[in-house]
């Protein structure tokens, strides 16, 4: 993995990771969002001197993201049409699935 080409894509993650928390979540997850906005701005202030020191900061945050109860690993998006709640969920297992590709 190279970490610099990745943290381009690991910021769209994020944004769109928030983009759907944001829509579809409720408040048992506004400290996710602040974990989320947290990363961000710490990928917005990475440069060459501070790279490694923000990747594994960035790693730590991300791993808050899911504590052991809660968090968004227990958050999906309801819909009462299945077809619609796969449709809906798709995106954000996708979101999900790279994120642990490139942090984990």
């Amino acid at each position: 993995m190279d970490k610099l080409k990745d943290i381009n894509e690991l910021k769209q993650l994020f944004e769109d990771l928030f983009l759907i928390v944001d829509k579809y979540g409720d408040n048992t997850i506004n400290n996710q969002k602040k974990i989320i906005k947290r990363l961000i701005d710490k990928i917005d202030s990475i440069d060459i001197s501070n790279f490694e020191e923000r990747f594994i900061e960035i790693q730590r945050d991300y791993k808050n993201l899911y504590p052991v109860r809660g968090g968004l690993s227990e958050f999906y998006i309801w819909n009462d049409d299945f077809n619609e709640r796969q449709k809906l969920n798709k995106p954000l297992s996708k979101i999900r699935e790279r994120l642990w590709e490139i942090l984990k």
